[in-house]
């Protein structure tokens, strides 16, 4: 810098504070113009002589005098606005009066011309963010949505929104008692009002150029209902004064407890002589059904609402129609702009119930009441099950109990000429043929062979008739080699019944007449073949015995079947279902056409589900929905006697690193108990034979078992797949399982076998805690597996719940097995028992197994370690043989 009067040329600069730049007005004459003007010129705050600077970026001071420079502070001008106002011209003062607002707002900050009143600035203030919540109208809801809410900022009593992001502004004030508005410069926190914007916007709000924000997607809708539950608490927490517009005050209405009826509508009963010769009854063939909801009081009818429902609940519907979950409410808009809350939890049964019945029918709801058939009621009825809650129609919600067992059905005076004593499961199937009859419904019954489905339907056809109901014959399909067997139980059981086979050439000339005899049987051969004879009859009771003869709804018998006139229908059959659920719709399409649907439907609704996806809620329901409509004892649950003991030996042959272990052992104890016999004899060599002997059995087992460190690196045990590959299976078909062994370290092993795969069980060895507890969870049915160990439970239990006992390791003494077995296998057993024992094939067990019968004491002492017995347990030979090589 140049050379001052008391600085030296050359003398370095040091860096000094940062100083103002100061702004003033000057008076100046514009080129051309007789008007003055004024110019906008920046410097330094020097009192004496004004120091140099340079617009840099930042700007840069030079004092010589002082020796120093540095930054030039600019406070409220950006970088791009200071050098705008630096290369500002003169303004001639008659452009203050014409652009008085834009220069305003673009001098804010900056000293004013003289020829300009000074403003009231607003600056240093955090705004208040305010959130203005309104209905949106009616007519625009469908585009924006229920509510929305516009936002303003709050700056000390003045409201502004604006998307610019310009600070300070000039805005105006509201007027307010009489005083014009006022001007004022207001110097904005944009990073308050960024940050408030950004938080609507996480919320799922979006907002317009007047700051009007809503939420844009339909299905986002309820976030409103829900804020509005709690009084808007998520914007209120996000920072937002929340106002409610007036409207708001009960715009939503709340729904309390619901309530269902179903009448039969006014003049629709069938108490015309002729209907109730045609149905059997005189109950009426259709119901009303309307669903309400207390509101404010009084009842209100929500079905009219029911499409506008499921339309809104249409994301929570599968694509079987169906609604797993719901969310707590839902809102249904009104005509006079409110909404109705409904909670969905007593709803949903409904729904559900509902969308099934409406799936047939195209979703086809109008008027105050649905109109139900009475199948479709029954269905209704069955769907929801007997503890739906409904007003009207006393009958059929009583008729739903029944079905479901939880009333007892009337009981019917055997006819007078039945030959026959009906046991006690005989009289309640001859009961509920006879419910099934006075309802006009179907169904099968399904009992096991040999429990007397043909003597209950004999006794059921004999009622009809002594009733005088049997105005036309009664049919039975049946295959050809149980025809002579219907004519024979007829003729034992119910000798007043008029019976007719036609079978044969000679049944044409038969079957002229056919019509005088009460009871017709025919093969299912001959369906299609005499289609005509079949179809041109009136029958009061067609009934197909081995009913999966009609198992394909798309053959022959099936389609004629189902076009048979006829009052009533009944199925027989031990075996309903064999391969799949369609089976199972073909007999109820026969029995009660529509009860399950369309095919296709039903395929949709429970075959993919149950057989694909392994649904068990669908399981569920179509158990629910064809349960009372299927009777069905076993054996087991009517036999007097104790039912037969059934036993197997499965076998397993070890390989790899378990049958190598197998015999690394073998040979090492062999070595062991021949020396030992040769140095001690037979008698004093019982503890080594004992040893080797278990470590043999051990391997059979697991090699984890055996005690020894490369035993326990083995994972391979044949015996353990198999029991996986056995157990879930039985599980799989509800058999209540014992399985023993005497060790219980294999307990534990195969306790970690069964947590992979998620089944249940329990467990009793001599260590467990709370014994009665661990029974209780078997007998009473939470558990269906019984982990025991020999020393808790091969005695003392009483546990005829079980049906099956798996011996996994085979016992040395038959007495100690057995009495294992008959902790199932006792008085009080209902089913027959089946006991399985796991043998590794041509090992140790397996020869134990056939010296079992002459080696009780052998088998007695390997197990209890008893010693100091007088005679050898056994002889050499006996040795020799339990300890041959593997497979020999």
């Amino acid at each position: 810098y140049e050379q001052g009067p008391d600085r030296t040329l050359g003398q370095s600069l040091r860096m000094g504070a940062p100083r103002a730049l100061t702004w003033r007005w000057a008076e100046v004459k514009i080129p051309g113009s007789q008007e003055p003007g004024w110019a906008l010129q920046a410097g330094l705050d020097d009192a004496t002589q004004p120091t140099p600077w340079f617009a840099n970026t930042p700007p840069w001071y030079v004092d010589s005098r002082q020796g120093e420079c540095g930054v030039i502070e600019v406070p409220g001008l950006s970088d791009e606005h200071l050098a705008l106002l630096l290369k500002a011209p003169p303004i001639p003062q008659s452009d203050f009066a014409t652009h008085e607002t834009a220069l305003l707002s673009r001098l804010a900050g900056l000293p004013l011309p003289p020829v300009l009143k000074a403003l009231r600035a607003i600056q240093g203030i955090i705004p208040k963010a305010i959130l203005q919540i309104e209905p949106t109208p009616i007519k625009q809801r469908e585009q924006v949505g229920l509510l929305r809410a516009t936002l303003r900022f709050d700056y000390d009593g003045l409201s502004i929104f604006s998307h610019n992001v310009q600070s300070p502004v000039l805005v105006s004030s509201a007027a307010s008692e009489g005083k014009p508005p006022e001007r004022i410069m207001l110097h904005r926190d944009l990073m308050a009002e960024q940050a408030a914007l950004a938080k609507l916007h996480a919320l799922s709000l979006v907002g317009n150029a007047d700051g009007v924000f809503h939420i844009a997607l339909a299905q986002e809708q309820h976030r409103w209902l829900q804020w509005s539950e709690i009084d808007f608490a998520p914007l209120v927490e996000a920072g937002f004064t929340v106002v409610l517009a007036p409207e708001l005050n009960g715009w939503i209405e709340r729904a309390e407890s619901l309530d269902v009826s179903m009448n039969a509508p006014h003049g629709s009963d069938s108490s015309n002589a002729d209907d109730v010769a045609e149905t059997g009854n005189s109950q009426s063939p259709w119901f009303d059904l309307s669903l309400g909801m207390q509101i404010n009081g009084q009842r209100h009818n929500i079905l009219p609402f029911l499409p506008a429902l499921l339309s809104q609940l249409g994301s929570f519907i599968t694509e079987d129609g169906h609604i797993a979950q719901l969310p707590p409410f839902a809102y249904l808009p009104q005509p006079n702009g409110k909404l109705l809350r409904l909670p969905t939890e007593p709803l949903l049964p409904w729904l559900n119930a509902l969308l099934d019945l409406l799936g047939e029918r195209g979703h086809d709801v109008s008027g105050d009441t649905l109109r139900l058939s009475r199948m479709e009621a029954m269905r209704l009825g069955a769907a929801l099950g007997a503890g739906a809650q409904w007003q009207g129609a006393q009958a059929l919600a009583e008729m739903v109990k029944q079905l479901a067992g939880q009333s007892a059905l009337p009981e019917v005076a055997l006819p007078r000429g039945l030959n026959a004593e009906l046991r006690p499961y005989q009289q309640q199937g001859l009961n509920w043929l006879q419910f099934l009859r006075t309802h006009s419904l179907g169904g099968i019954l399904a009992d096991d062979m040999g429990l007397g489905k043909t003597l209950q339907t004999l006794a059921h056809v004999l009622v009809e008739k002594q009733a005088g109901r049997l105005d036309r014959p009664a049919l039975v399909i049946a295959p050809v080699s149980l025809m002579g067997n219907w004519r024979r139980e007829a003729n034992r059981f119910t000798p007043d019944l008029k019976v007719l086979v036609l079978h044969g050439a000679e049944r044409h000339e038969a079957a002229a007449d056919m019509a005088t005899h009460d009871l017709i049987i025919a093969p299912y051969s001959l369906l299609k073949r005499d289609r005509e004879r079949w179809m041109n009859q009136a029958w009061h009771l067609v009934v197909l015995d081995e009913a999966q003869n009609i198992k394909n709804a798309n053959t022959d018998a099936a389609q004629v079947v189902a076009e048979l006139n006829t009052r009533h229908r009944l199925c027989l059959s031990g075996t309903p279902m064999e391969n799949h659920l369609g089976e199972l719709w073909s007999l109820f399409h026969f029995l009660m056409p529509g009860f399950l649907g369309s095919q296709a439907r039903f395929k949709l609704l429970f075959r993919t589900p149950i057989e694909k996806l392994g649904s068990s809620e669908r399981l569920d329901q179509l158990r629910r929905r064809i349960t009372p409509f299927m009777l069905r004892r076993a054996k087991s649950d009517v036999a007097t006697d104790l039912p037969p003991k059934q036993t197997a030996v499965s076998s397993v042959e070890l390989t790899g690193k378990q049958a190598d272990l197998y015999e690394t052992i073998r040979l090492a104890t062999e070595k062991t108990v021949r020396d030992a016999l040769a140095n001690k004899g037979l008698a004093k060599s019982q503890i080594q034979i004992l040893d080797a002997l278990l470590k043999l059995r051990q391997v059979c087992c697991d090699p984890r078992l055996v005690p020894l460190a490369a035993a326990k690196k083995i994972k391979e045990s044949a015996k353990l797949e198999l029991l996986m590959e056995l157990l879930p299976e039985m599980l799989a078909e509800g058999r209540r399982i014992l399985l023993f062994s005497q060790f219980t370290s294999m307990l534990e092993l195969i306790e970690e076998e069964l947590q992979k795969r998620k089944l249940t069980w329990v467990k009793l060895t001599g260590q467990s805690q709370k014994r009665d507890a661990l029974i209780e969870q078997f007998t009473s049915g939470q558990v269906p597996l019984f982990l025991i160990s020999l020393k808790a439970g091969g005695v003392g239990l009483n546990l005829p719940q079980a049906d099956t006992v798996i011996h996994y390791d085979p016992w040395w003494n038959p007495a100690v097995e057995n009495q294992a077995t008959d902790r199932a296998h006792r008085i009080g057993q209902t089913q027959s028992v089946f006991v399985y024992k796991l043998v590794a094939q041509g090992t140790i067990e397996e020869r134990i197994l056939a010296l079992q019968a002459r080696k009780a004491a052998l088998a007695d002492s390997i197990y209890s370690g008893s010693q100091g017995r007088k005679q050898p347990l056994f002889t050499e030979d006996d040795v020799a043989e339990l300890l041959k090589p593997l497979g020999q």
